[in-house]
């Protein structure tokens, strides 16, 4: 392998790994210690997501969320169905139902 392409090479891992490093300084700096978990696993997808840049790497499927602590599973609320009546008259019988009569 010529001596140019390696440094080359290197020189893009090198730039990628300052990238991470650089949004997961960022990132951790501002995020408060309740929310952590959520910062690190946006992270692990970013990570993801530049792997897929490599030759070599391939993106892995994202990591699942994290449970709530309280034990209690979050349920929505069902949802409640909606009905839409649709008739072919016009509603209060006012000027333009007139207009259209004569």
């Amino acid at each position: 392998m010529p001596v140019s392409l390696a440094l080359c090479i290197a020189a893009v891992l090198v730039a990628m790994l300052l990238l991470v490093a650089a949004v997961a300084w960022s990132v951790l700096r501002r995020v408060d210690r309740v929310d952590l978990p959520v910062a690190l696993l946006g992270l692990a997808h970013v990570i993801s997501a530049l792997c897929g840049l490599l030759p070599w790497g391939k993106p892995t499927p994202p990591p699942a969320l994290p449970q709530a602590r309280d034990g209690a599973p979050n349920t929505e609320p069902s949802a409640v169905p909606t009905v839409l009546l649709v008739r072919d008259e016009t509603a209060g019988g006012g000027p333009l139902a007139q207009r259209r009569e004569s």
